[in-house]
């Protein structure tokens, strides 16, 4: 299987599951993924420099998502899950191929862990520096000069889930577009368009204030950590 990593503001990481690929088509699909990090990277979201006491206006949450993956007429699907506490200081992604669970991205307030369920081995990530997921706020797209030079704008509001989402767009210029929609700086969609590659990721359930197992924040009993 081949894993995109997209790093988003510091210590933050979107994980797109794209799946096992026919060999006809690899290199073709490896090169516009290539494409797609580096869209990505372009369009790198800088956090504060100082760490907020608060991430999300809400103190816990476990949200649902389906990311969706174009490419021609190949289309990929992953379910992912994203479980939160302490305001999203605390923050565990779960990634599934179908029903079965295969990796657990987490941040227990300290420190980050990324754990391999089959290999039953936890990889220590370094330092924490707020949960795992990006926080979305006007404030903290590009800088100020490239707000007011449009390269980053507020779009018309979109419902996702049920919930009323700020909505952003990234734009280089060159084709390469980034849509963020946010509910109380939780990130509820995301649409990355580059090189005839394009990627949504959209939330389809959100459940509120809910009571989030302290198991998420820590290594299974039993694996190991490296």
């Amino acid at each position: 299987m081949l894993w995109v990593i997209f790093t988003k503001q510091r210590n933050y990481r979107f994980n797109f599951l794209i799946g096992r690929i026919y060999p006809a088509k690899e290199e073709k699909m490896k090169r516009n993924l290539f494409l797609l990090l580096s869209a990505a990277i372009v369009f790198m979201v800088y956090a504060t420099a100082q760490t907020p006491t608060k991430k999300y206006d809400i103190k816990s949450g476990i949200v649902t998502y389906e990311s969706i993956m174009k490419m021609g007429d190949m289309e990929i699907k992953e379910k992912t899950i994203v479980y939160f506490d302490d305001y999203g200081m605390k923050e565990c992604k779960e990634t599934y191929s179908g029903d079965r669970l295969e990796e657990s991205y987490f941040s227990n307030g300290k420190d980050l862990y990324r754990v391999r369920h089959d290999e039953k081995t936890a990889y220590k990530q370094g330092s924490a520096y707020r949960g795992t997921e990006l926080r979305v706020e006007w404030t903290e797209f590009g800088t100020e000069e490239e707000r007011q030079a449009g390269k980053y704008k507020k779009l018309p509001p979109m419902t996702v889930a049920g919930k009323n989402c700020e909505m952003f767009e990234a734009n280089d210029g060159k084709g390469n577009i980034t849509r963020y929609g946010g509910w109380n700086k939780i990130l509820l969609y995301m649409d990355l368009q580059t090189g005839g590659v394009q990627n949504i990721q959209r939330a389809i359930k959100v459940e509120e204030n809910a009571q989030v197992p302290p198991e998420k924040f820590q290594v299974p009993a039993g694996f190991i950590i490296k």
